[in-house]
């Protein structure tokens, strides 16, 4: 949605059992047939897309059909 300019960081918890955990996970889920590309507002000043336009269901369907490799999935709309 950033085209790249916004990166997240990769992370795992490692639980020791003798402190609680508190997880509060949030979830948006486009309709499996909306588009999902860079926001338009991020390539209004000419940036070019490094990204491609491509439907929320084959993005979901390529991340499940992947053994978990990090971000690797995104590379599926990478131009």
């Amino acid at each position: 949605m950033s085209n790249g300019r916004y990166k997240s960081i990769e992370h795992r918890v490692i639980a020791n059992g003798s402190n609680n955990r508190i997880s509060v996970p949030i979830f948006i889920n486009p309709m499996p047939s909306d588009k999902i590309s860079p926001f338009p507002e991020v390539l209004a000043s000419g940036e070019k897309a490094v990204y491609k336009e491509v439907l929320y269901s084959d993005y979901v369907k390529h991340f499940f059909r992947k053994a978990h490799d990090g971000k690797k999935t995104i590379d599926l709309a990478k131009i």
